[in-house]
């Protein structure tokens, strides 16, 4: 039954229940100590200390019960053991009460029976806060938090399952058995366990998601679904992790052990290759991005991987993060943040920066002015799926160290290419999905340290980029099919011009 509306107030006042618990745990523990002390050796206590340390744990107690009321109220936890750790906690400050009365003088001058009841009452205080305690921790970590860790040994002689190869919990642990791995199961999943199912397993669920049951986390939570098949920028999870720190609903939340780059760019990959539960890694794509995490993994051959990412290696980027500069303020990143934009760190080494708008599709022209708050610190930056145009350029060009340009899905033209034709750092540029065409391969050309060139779906031909390589060679253009295909496609476009003249 709810004694009271569920506010902010409480909600804020409740927080603190995790922090408070810990006075009349930390009391308890000296009171035991101190008698055993005082029975057992010839250190003496006054009665009285034990009295007022029995008065301050009944408090500290009593006031934890209200604040766990109120947490409690947020929801999310699992019912049955909430109602048991509640019940204990109650039950702990009611013993915690009689254990102060019994050994106050005031109540023994009543009856000289009650001292007998002391000692019992304290030992069963005792025992019942180890079990509060661990249902409390079975509700904020999980049930197997205090024994996941366990090594095999000791799971032998405790009569637990022993640890498999496959059940890691982070990802850089090796894979004994590569042509078998599942990238669930055996790359994403781990992630999840270390950095999610604290906050959403069978006991606690946060927002109502459970991510330790593939069924419920593909339903989502009371939000709906957290990630969608094949679409990065659309999954939930993906955008909260991208969150900057600070913010409420960033995930995990601040203080929680954080999703690192190497583990955001696997998600990534595995939501991008259809997010499948049940495939091998070897029936996926792999990216170079990918290929190196994989590599330490042991998958894959080690030697072909680092030989591939060498050539694709990004010269200028490193020559550039290597010199630092200034930070950039906490206004800039809230004015940002107030576009629609976030501020993501690329090191934490330097105070260089992606800016990205991938959660904000309506970013447009008008607000484009605020690409250029930061041109010396950012070296990303990522405009995919925006509402710009070739009037949001002359903010691009304000960038002198930008290495990484995303403008996929966006309004630019050939006319655009021009002015981004003045990034000299420019080392990655995806242009996909846009109505650039062979006119802009010109200006393209004058971007001498590119190195990777996205134009899927744009009106490129396969003689442009043949033009554009004899101008850089060492260019890899990615056009989302292959030469060969390119190939049998120009001469079908022969073919066609050849009946139609024939016909005529």
């Amino acid at each position: 039954m709810i004694l009271v509306s569920v506010t902010d107030w409480l909600s804020f006042i409740g927080r603190f229940h995790p922090l408070a618990v810990h006075l009349p745990i930390g009391f308890l523990v000296l009171i035991v100590l101190f008698e055993l002390l005082n029975r057992y050796s010839k250190i003496t206590i006054s009665s009285e200390i034990f009295t007022i340390s029995l008065l301050i744990t009944a408090i500290s107690a009593s006031f934890a019960c209200f604040l766990g009321y109120f947490l409690s109220e947020e929801g999310g936890y699992n019912e049955e053991i909430l109602e048991e750790h509640q019940w204990q906690g109650i039950g702990l400050a009611g013993l915690s009460w009689l254990s102060y009365l019994v050994h106050s003088n005031w109540l023994r001058e009543k009856s000289g029976f009650v001292k007998y009841l002391y000692l019992p009452l304290l030992v069963f205080s005792f025992v019942l806060m180890i079990i509060a305690g661990h249902h409390g921790g079975n509700l904020t970590h999980g049930e197997s938090y205090l024994t996941e860790k366990t090594p095999n040994p000791f799971r032998n002689w405790l009569g637990m399952s022993e640890k498999s190869d496959f059940q890691k919990d982070e990802i850089g642990t090796k894979i004994l058995n590569p042509s078998e791995a599942q990238v669930y199961q055996d790359i994403v999943k781990p992630i999840f366990k270390q950095k999610c199912e604290q906050c959403h397993n069978a006991n606690k669920m946060k927002g109502d998601l459970r991510m330790d049951d593939i069924k419920l986390f593909i339903k989502g939570g009371k939000h709906g679904v957290i990630f969608k098949v094949n679409d990065v920028q659309g999954s939930e999870f993906i955008k909260r992790i991208l969150l900057p720190e600070s913010d409420e609903e960033h995930m995990p939340p601040k203080g929680k052990t954080q999703i690192t780059e190497n583990e955001l760019i696997i998600l990534k990959w595995w939501i991008e290759q259809g997010a499948s539960f049940d495939k091998k890694i070897s029936q996926l794509a792999v990216s170079n991005e990918v290929k190196p995490i994989l590599a330490s993994l042991g998958i894959g051959d080690k030697m072909n991987i680092l030989n591939e990412i060498k050539q694709d290696k990004y010269t200028v980027e490193e020559s550039i993060l290597a010199e630092n500069v200034d930070a950039i303020d906490n206004s800039t990143i809230e004015k940002v943040k107030k576009s629609g934009g976030l501020i993501l760190p690329l090191s934490q080494n330097n105070n260089y920066v992606e800016v990205t708008y991938l959660n904000n599709p309506k970013f447009s022209d008008k607000d484009a002015s605020i690409i250029a708050i930061a041109p010396v610190q950012t070296l990303w930056l990522k405009l995919s799926k925006t509402q710009i145009s070739d009037n949001s350029i002359e903010f691009i060009m304000k960038l002198p160290n930008l290495t990484r340009l995303h403008l996929e899905n966006t309004k630019i033209t050939d006319n655009a290419i021009n002015s981004i034709s003045v990034l000299r750092n420019l080392e990655y540029l995806n242009l996909i999905g846009t109505n650039i065409s062979d006119a802009a391969v010109q200006n393209l050309s004058k971007l001498k340290n590119l190195k990777k060139l996205y134009l899927w779906k744009t009106k490129v031909t396969l003689s442009g980029v043949e033009t554009l390589k004899k101008a850089l060679p060492n260019l890899v253009v990615d056009l989302g099919i292959t030469k060969e295909q390119m190939v049998e496609l120009e001469k079908a476009k022969v073919n066609e011009v050849s009946d139609d003249v024939y016909k005529k």
